[in-house]
Formats: C-alpha cells, sequence, structure tokens
C-alpha cells in the first residue's frame, strides 16, 4: 500500500469513527464478532467456472468471525442493523452481510450516510435521501429486515461483483453469497430484545456444527455490473461449494480481513466502494494497534 493510499484510508477511518463514535480501540463497525472455525469444499461445477486454487482443492480449512454490525460492544444483537460474516479460505478472504446491497457507491458517502443517521437535526438524514438516492434499496430491505434467530440461519451476500476467471481466461462477473443449509425465521424485535445482549454469541456454540452453500448470482445483461447499491434481475445461481463451521474458535492470531484479498482466477470488483473499504480496513487495524 503506498503512501497516498495509506493518508486516504487513514483519513476515511478517522471521519468514520467520528461518524459512528467508535472506541479507539474497537473495530469501527462490527464490534461485537465471534470466531469458528471449519472448512470449504467445492462444488463439481466450481472448477468451471474458476481456477481459483480454493475449487481445486478437495477441502480448504476456513477460519469465520460472524458480526453484528451497529450498536458498538454494548449493543444489543436485538437491535436494527445487519449481520456479518468474514471467512478466509485459503487465498481467498469473503466480507459479507445480510444486506443484499449497499447503502452507497464510495467511502465517503458511507461517511455522510452515519453523519445523517446520528445528527440531532431531523433534516440531516432526508437530505442525505436527496443526494443519495441509491440508498432508497438497502434501506428498503432495512427497514423489513428483522432479528436474527442465530448468526447460521441468516443469507449472507458480497455485495460488489467479482470476476470468475476459467481456465480458458474467459470472466464471468458474479455476485457471491453464502446461503444456509438450515435457514432459521427471524424473531419478532420485542421477543429478540428480551434475550440477552449478546444472544446471537451465546446461541453460537449450540449451532455448529452448521452448513452453508456458496453460490454465484449471475447478471441479466442489463445489470449494473458495478454498482453495488443495485440488485440483479439475472434469476441463474450456480453453487460453487459448501461451507461448513465445525465449532467456536477463536484464532491465536486473528487474519486481517480483506474485501480485495482473492487468489489468481477470482478478479477484483470494479467499484470505488470495495477499494474504499479495503483502504479503510488495512488502516482501521493500524488505528486499534495503536
Amino acid at each position: 500500500m503506498n503512501s497516498d493510499t495509506q493518508v486516504h484510508g487513514a483519513h476515511l477511518v478517522e471521519q468514520l469513527a467520528a461518524a459512528t463514535a467508535a472506541d479507539p480501540g474497537q473495530r469501527l463497525l462490527h464490534a461485537r464478532g465471534s470466531w469458528a472455525a471449519g472448512e470449504f469444499t467445492p462444488s463439481p461445477q466450481a472448477a468451471e467456472f474458476s481456477t481459483a486454487a480454493v475449487f481445486a482443492a478437495p477441502v480448504t480449512p476456513v477460519t469465520a468471525r460472524f458480526s453484528t454490525t451497529l450498536g458498538g460492544s454494548g449493543g444489543h444483537d436485538g437491535d436494527p442493523g445487519d449481520q456479518g460474516l468474514a471467512i478466509r479460505a485459503g487465498d481467498l478472504d469473503l466480507v459479507t452481510f445480510t444486506l443484499p446491497v449497499f447503502f452507497v457507491r464510495t467511502g465517503p458517502d458511507l461517511i455522510d450516510f452515519f453523519r445523517a443517521v446520528r445528527s440531532d437535526d431531523p433534516a440531516a438524514f432526508p437530505a442525505f435521501l436527496r443526494r443519495h438516492p441509491e440508498a432508497a434499496t438497502a434501506l428498503g430491505f432495512a427497514d423489513k429486515a428483522r432479528p436474527a434467530t442465530s448468526f447460521t440461519g441468516v443469507t449472507y451476500h458480497a455485495v460488489h461483483a467479482f470476476g470468475l476467471v476459467d481456465a480458458a481466461g474467459t470472466t464471468r462477473w458474479a455476485r457471491l453469497s453464502l446461503r444456509p443449509l438450515s435457514p432459521l425465521p427471524s424473531l419478532d424485535p420485542a421477543e429478540a430484545l428480551t434475550l440477552p445482549r449478546d444472544y446471537l454469541t451465546r446461541d453460537l456454540a449450540d449451532r455448529l456444527p452448521a452448513g452453508f452453500e456458496l453460490t454465484a448470482h449471475l447478471p441479466d445483461p442489463a445489470d449494473e455490473l458495478h454498482d453495488p447499491t443495485r440488485l440483479w434481475t439475472g434469476t441463474r445461481t450456480v453453487p460453487l461449494g459448501t461451507l461448513t463451521l465445525t465449532s467456536p474458535r477463536t484464532p491465536s492470531t486473528e487474519p486481517p480481513f480483506d474485501p480485495l484479498r482473492l487468489p489468481e482466477g477470482i478478479t477484483a470488483p470494479q467499484d470505488q466502494l470495495s477499494k474504499d473499504r479495503s483502504t479503510a480496513y488495512e488502516a482501521a487495524r493500524r488505528r486499534r494497534a495503536s
């Protein structure tokens, strides 16, 4: 990472920390989390779409972290917000959320979003929406979301388009999702708030082992490939393999998840948000360490 990128990342993180009121030693988002260990097994079709090693090896060990996006260390798992699942499988990092699209297209726009959400001015959020009408789709999903029963029972999405490169060098753009093999119904919000504030973490050990299918969602020709705020109309999905998380296990050294840490055979997203997220993740790690 060059010096200009580091300065840009530090600036993003400083503004995001101010906008979210995050404690210096904590993650800016996803402060509450639970680690798990497991493995990934590719599907027979996966190698046809990508030459990535994770799709060629019979089994790849996985380190995973479930998390809740908002609320900081003292928040409640039943509060409004989405869940996250980050996994490291070989040379592949996938950082996913329960929302299928993102609120904004860039890092600075994300800071604008959190400032508007936290503002005491009732006009701040309507003004944000006028500046960023693209946020309406994600907000619609967020408004309808209900508290999760378990980290293991919901679908997680990598909201960017990744290029799957096959042996002939052909690239197919796809959005990747982790879909639970045993989906669970959501909770009533009032019921969720009667549970312990960290009920998702407390429940995790009893829910494991748990499985997810990694799928590639392929676009229709008219879909906006590189806009993470837009839904795709394409309905074709391809199974890429099964993620099986077997047990809770905190790693001795936490892997530095990076949305752009990708193996040969998977091309990085082309949208600006993916680049800003990668830069901010690295800067946030330096902030916590200092």
